[in-house]
Formats: C-alpha cells, structure tokens, sequence
C-alpha cells in the first residue's frame, strides 16, 4: 500500500456503462469482477466490487445484480 494521502476531489466522471464478468459469492456476500466505461473515455479492466449481504439489505434487493447498479449509481429515477 502506498503512504500517500488521498487527494480529494469535487466530482468525478460517469460510468457510461460496464459488463459484469465474474460473479462469486463469498462468506460476507459476492465479489463481483467487472469491466467498466466512463463517460471520459477511459475504461477500468477486471475491476473489483464487493457487495455485502448488508449492502444487499440497504439497496432492498436479493438480485446481485440489481445490487451492484445500485452500487455504481444506476437508479431508476
């Protein structure tokens, strides 16, 4: 791990859009491998998430995969 400090930011970019490749449940809840696009051009590969059964309760879900666009930010407006 580095020992840098964090560098705060006002805002970031959007997800434009991802692709969920692996999906495996674990002990606390699912670790979930994606490929994600933003909305700068740059994309993040074999990206990691991690979704906790609690994250589960608070999105009111039992479908990861409702779970994990809540996690990035895609809500139903």
């Amino acid at each position: 791990m580095s020992e840098l400090e964090p560098i705060e930011y006002e805002t970031g970019t959007a997800i434009r859009d991802y692709d969920i490749i692996k999906i495996t449940q674990t002990p606390l809840g699912y670790e979930v491998v994606l490929d994600v696009n933003l909305d700068s051009g740059y994309a993040l590969s074999r990206t990691t998430l991690e979704i906790t059964a609690e994250d589960l309760q608070g999105y009111e879900t039992q479908d990861i995969e409702m779970a994990i666009k809540y996690a990035l930010g895609f809500f139903n407006q």
